[in-house]
């Protein structure tokens, strides 16, 4: 039983790991998209 519950928190681990990964590339596109919509209705930043 306990090797049930140590296995079973390392797929929980190897799961979440992956969808974090998957987030990141996920914000990461629609960061881009989002930026490049932004610049094209309100023109570039001025810093």
């Amino acid at each position: 039983m306990p090797e049930l519950l140590f296995y079973s928190g390392l797929v929980l681990m190897g799961m979440s790991a992956a969808a974090a990964v998957a987030a990141a590339v996920i914000f990461r596109v629609s960061g881009k998209r989002l930026k490049a919509r932004l610049e094209a209705e309100y023109g570039k930043i001025h810093r």
